[in-house]
């Protein structure tokens, strides 16, 4: 029997300086440390310093002729055709803005992501003529960049539109062979005028609406210029640089000191809602630029992450939203580090796009239904194609969110409708086999092939089914499907597996070459339908894992070696886990962590920190698992502010490769079972007495019943 030791005197109410939305000290020391450098800026988009504040981007990286260049970015803006005789990813897909060059005279800058200030800085070296120094940002809360250069005869800043078209249209065709592609015409040519000391590029769209680049250029010293400018953007509208033109009077009607200390303090607050560092540099400062990135793409009011993010790039086939995989992993970390806040923008647009989730459904489904296809606008039309299980998988993030935030009335309003939805797809498609079992149709397995009851597929819908039992359970609804989702657990038939291989794609189909792609074992992470508890499904998840990497010279990603880190995390794993991400970082990480594949993916180095964060943090349910897996290279380890699926919010020392001491604030009230492998005999507990403190129901764990608000410390005493 575990015996606990608790003090009840001390009441901890977390880190002061987080809780005050302050910096600090040690984030403000690894902002500045961490800081992303390189001698000389190159020819390269994932080499460029990176900016934004949730809506507008820019990159900065060099241009044939020595030139800086800002590659502008606008999240929304998207094509808005329809009716096309082509594929809708060029009827409804991102479009270019155009970019501000910089001539650097045969010289060359240097480049500085400067965390701490969220900006970006450099200096150019002149043959003749001196050094330039520059500094960029886009503030926290206006929509405008800035750009400022100093130095002795200093150039002036010109703006170059691009070809206002989809880029997988301009992509070197011979890999996309899209149907009606040679129908396809660009947008027209934009025009280009004055007004006053406004300079105005308005860019018409055929289907309507325009979006208008406004700059304005300003001698603030004789060795100083300023540039501010704005992209407005609307679908209907054809007057968006009155728009633009507020924005810049915004921030020009007011001093710039002011407004970069309104945009440090924005992003200081951002940052310090949670803390890791595990001593490894290159971990820590991937940690800090995810955050950045993150501030960078979104808000909690603002539009979904695709696979640009802020930022645009020309070269690039993905210019939208994509569904197989990538919208997922975008929205994977947002919880776990505090910032849930950040996944509340996709929420909305499934709760908005109802009406189109439905119309992607073929008109012969006899049930009320929503499904979606691999791409889209955030208008999410998009009809399903041969992989249906793509809502379903993107409503597992929404379900997290609610776990987390533990809102209920989200849980019941928003995400249960949809599930329901979601499941009567599948409803339709189910037929009964002559075993008796519940089967699936032929379908395709996310980029591997088609297969009758893919393993993707089945994961997904007994996913789902067993969220509809138990909501329903736990919130007595009492829906009149109850007793269907419990049929289909019931005969649902089982995975497809192996002998020797494991899991296999579907039925009587075999993984015969490396595939990046973990979408037949989704059972084990992230939908946990079959616990790695288990001795006899850690077994069968190593055989699957095994063979689904085990090929030589197969086709391996980034996303490969976090999914595969995660499922060895849900192990206890932590050298397997951490050799997995080194994979990551040893082969595909970028001067800025973004992340290509053919263009930027901007959801890989996020499923990477997810799994980073799962090797410090993992919650299932009420169940919390404190350094779950984690490596000998950390021995010494300290985190702040991370968050689990119970309401909780976490932070723990390790020192010389033990657990020291683990704080847990409830931050809604409710009971949690933790398990920090300190010896029984060694564990401590502060505790006020309203806390509730006993053994848990798993040996090694403490069971926790603690009012919202109230803290509680398990400290490991020698």
């Amino acid at each position: 029997m575990m015996k606990i030791k608790r003090w009840c005197a001390l009441i901890l109410m977390g880190s002061g300086a987080a809780m005050a939305g302050e910096l600090p000290t040690r984030c403000a020391h690894d902002l500045e440390r961490f800081a992303v450098s390189t001698d000389s800026v190159v020819n390269d988009y994932y080499s460029s310093g990176i900016i934004g504040n949730g809506l507008l981007g820019a990159s900065v990286y060099k241009q044939p002729g020595d030139t800086l260049c800002w590659e502008l970015g606008r999240a929304d803006l998207y094509d808005h055709r329809s009716g096309e005789p082509y594929s809708d990813i060029y009827s409804r897909c991102r479009l270019p803005i155009g970019k501000f060059m910089l001539p650097m005279s045969g010289g060359h800058s240097s480049m500085t992501i400067d965390l701490y200030g969220a900006r970006v800085t450099g200096t150019i070296q002149r043959p003749d003529g001196g050094p330039i120094e520059w500094t960029t940002w886009t503030p926290a809360e206006q929509n405008v960049y800035v750009i400022e250069w100093k130095g002795e005869r200093l150039p002036d800043i010109t703006f170059v539109p691009e070809l206002s078209a989809c880029p997988r249209f301009t992509y070197p065709r011979k890999y996309y062979k899209d149907a009606g592609v040679e129908h396809y015409r660009p947008n027209p040519a934009p025009t280009i005028f004055t007004r006053g000391e406004y300079t105005i590029c308005k860019q018409p769209m055929t289907a309507g609406g325009e979006y208008t680049t406004v700059w304005t250029t300003r001698d603030v010293a004789p060795d100083r210029k300023l540039l501010i400018a704005s992209v407005a953007y609307s679908q209907e509208r054809t007057d968006t640089e009155n728009e633009a033109i507020a924005d810049i009077e915004a921030v020009r009607n007011v001093p710039l000191k002011r407004v970069e200390q309104s945009h440090r303090e924005w992003w200081h607050r951002f940052y310090s809602r949670c803390y890791i560092s595990v001593g490894e540099e290159r971990y820590d400062r991937f940690f800090w630029m995810q955050l950045y990135k993150l501030g960078s793409a979104t808000r909690s009011d603002g539009c979904p992450i695709d696979l640009m993010g802020p930022w645009y790039y020309n070269v690039t086939p993905w210019p939208a939203v994509w569904w197989n995989l990538n919208i997922q992993l975008t929205y994977s970390p947002m919880c776990v580090i505090g910032h849930s806040e950040l996944s509340e923008p996709m929420l909305r647009m499934l709760d908005e796009q109802v009406e189109n989730l439905k119309r992607n459904v073929p008109a012969e489904c006899p049930y009320p239904a929503i499904a979606v296809g691999r791409t889209s606008s955030y208008d999410c039309i998009s009809p399903v194609g041969r992989e249906h299980g793509l809502m379903l998988w993107t409503l597992y993030y929404y379900w997290e969110y609610c776990q987390y935030t533990q809102n209920e009335q989200r849980m019941r309003e928003g995400l249960f409708p949809l599930l329901k939805l979601a499941v009567n797809y599948y409803r339709w498609l189910l037929f009964e086999g002559e075993d008796g079992y519940l089967h699936m149709p032929k379908s395709h397995s996310p980029e591997y092939a088609d297969a009758e009851d893919c393993n993707f597929e089945l994961a997904l819908l007994r996913w789902g089914c067993e969220r509809l039992v138990e909501i329903d359970r736990q919130y007595a609804i009492g829906d009149e499907l109850l007793p269907e989702w419990e049929r289909i657990l019931e005969k649902l038939t089982p995975y497809p597996q192996d002998e020797k291989e494991g899991m296999l794609i579907g039925r009587g189909v075999h993984l015969t070459a490396g595939h990046r792609h973990y979408s037949h074992l989704l059972m084990f992470a992230p939908l946990q339908t079959l616990s790695l508890n288990d001795p006899v499904n850690r077994d069968l998840a190593n055989r699957s894992i095994n063979h689904w990497l085990g090929y030589k010279g197969g086709y391996y990603c980034g996303y490969t070696y976090s999914g595969a880190a995660s499922m060895v995390t849900l192990m206890g794993e932590g050298e397997r886990a951490y050799g997995y991400l080194n994979t990551y970082f040893d082969k595909f990480a970028q001067f800025n962590t973004l992340y290509k594949e053919s263009g930027p993916c901007f959801e890989t180095p996020m499923a990477v920190l997810k799994s980073y964060t799962e090797m410090l943090l993992l919650s299932c349910g009420e169940e919390i698992q404190v350094m779950p897996a984690v490596p000998d290279a950390w021995p010494d380890i300290h985190y702040e502010g991370l968050r689990t699926q119970c309401g909780c919010e976490v932070s723990a020392t390790r020192r010389g490769g033990l657990t020291r001491e683990v704080t847990i604030r409830s931050l809604y009230g409710g009971t949690c079972e933790v398990r920090t492998g300190i010896p029984a005999e060694q564990l401590r507990v502060k505790a006020s007495k309203r806390v509730e403190v006993s053994e848990g129901k798993q040996a090694g764990t403490v069971r926790l019943n603690i009012p919202k608000g109230e803290t509680v410390t398990l400290l490991r005493m020698e």
